[in-house]
This record gives structure tokens, C-alpha cells and sequence, in this order.
């Protein structure tokens, strides 16, 4: 009888070790299973020319390509301007409608957390209304300021350009995850921009 209960026991624990290391499998294949991710997110934005500074709002699918390298669709929506407040108006407000393709690399990767680095090129639609003191080029669009040496002026370019991307994300289950993102856009005209945000997103 003793043996026959030793043998059960046996059985029980050999059973829980293959259920813990079946579930420890799982969960850690769990992004290889699932090669589509959506995310979408928000963070703050400066411009670093003219020390503009708001919220980008952005959606990004990516596909994995192999273990490590992924390929990503992005579209991002930027909405900044700048106060003066000692005349106490906006001198400047920018809206940049911007997609790019980007291509990224895992530096680091566990069950519960990677770190990518990408880059790709990018295209933006820039819209701007800027306050500018003094003669500007002639067929500009403007609108007068305040004061007689003073109009606003109207800008819509199209700007091409590539973007850097420094990326984490945190899973929190097999599908659900959430992240942060530092990234670095760099245009032939007009002006760069430098952003921080938080994300999260879905794996199908």
C-alpha cells in the first residue's frame, strides 16, 4: 500500500513539473506565436527649432519578420505650439500629419520584455502658422499681427525624411502588452522632432 501511494505521489509531482514547464514554454514563445502586434499610443513632442513643444498621437502595426527583426507601419498625428508671455499670444502652431516604414532590430529579448531599435524612412504633411516680424519672401502667405511689422505666416510642405526609434515593451499576458518609446525624426526641410511616449498594444 505504502509503495502504491509513494508511486501516486510520484506521478502527482512528475505531473505539476511538466504542467509548470509546458506553461514556462508557453509563455515564453508567446510573441513567436502571435507575429502581429497593433499598438497604438500618445507622448510628448518638442520641435527643436523653434522650441514648439505638444502631443503626438500615434498607430503603428508591425509584422515579425524572423526572431528578431520586425517590420513596422506607422502613422502619427503631431499638434504643437508656442505661448509668448509677454505679449500673451501664440506666435506659432504646427500640425504635422506623418507616416513612415521603419525596420526593427531586438536588442534584448525575454518572456516578459524586448528592447528594439529601428529606422526607416518617413514622409510628413506639414501645416504652419508662424509669427514673423519684418519683410518675407514675396507670394507668402500671410496675415497681419499685431503690430505693422508683424504678419503671420502660412505654411503647407510636403517633407521627406527618416525616422530613429528606441522601443520597449512590457508583456503583460500572451497577447496584451504596453511600452515606451523615444524617437527622433529627421527632415530635408523644415524642422526636426524629438519625442517620448507611452504605448500599449495587442499581438494576433
Amino acid at each position: 500500500m505504502k509503495h502504491v501511494n509513494h508511486l501516486r505521489t510520484l506521478l502527482l509531482k512528475t505531473a505539476f513539473v511538466g504542467f509548470f514547464f509546458l506553461f514556462v514554454l508557453q509563455d515564453a514563445t508567446a510573441q513567436h506565436r502571435y507575429p502581429n502586434h497593433f499598438r497604438t499610443g500618445v507622448g510628448f513632442a518638442y520641435i527643436l527649432d523653434d522650441d514648439n513643444s505638444g502631443a503626438l498621437f500615434s498607430q503603428q502595426y508591425t509584422r515579425e519578420i524572423t526572431d528578431h527583426l520586425h517590420f513596422a507601419l506607422s502613422g502619427e498625428y503631431l499638434s504643437s505650439s508656442r505661448y509668448d508671455k509677454q505679449s500673451s499670444i501664440f506666435t506659432s502652431r504646427k500640425a504635422f500629419v506623418m507616416f513612415d516604414a521603419s525596420v526593427f532590430y531586438d536588442l534584448v529579448e525575454t518572456k516578459k520584455y524586448t528592447i528594439k531599435l529601428g529606422a526607416g524612412p518617413a514622409i510628413r504633411r506639414r501645416s504652419e502658422v508662424n509669427l514673423t516680424r519684418g519683410e518675407v519672401p514675396e507670394g507668402t502667405i500671410t496675415t497681419p499681427g499685431r503690430n505693422s511689422d508683424e504678419v503671420f505666416v502660412h505654411i503647407r510642405e510636403k517633407d521627406f525624411g527618416g525616422k530613429a526609434v528606441f522601443e520597449t515593451d512590457f508583456f503583460n499576458d500572451n497577447r496584451l502588452f504596453f511600452g515606451m518609446r523615444a524617437a527622433g525624426y529627421f527632415y530635408k526641410q523644415g524642422t526636426n522632432i524629438f519625442a517620448l511616449g507611452l504605448n500599449m498594444g495587442y499581438s494576433f
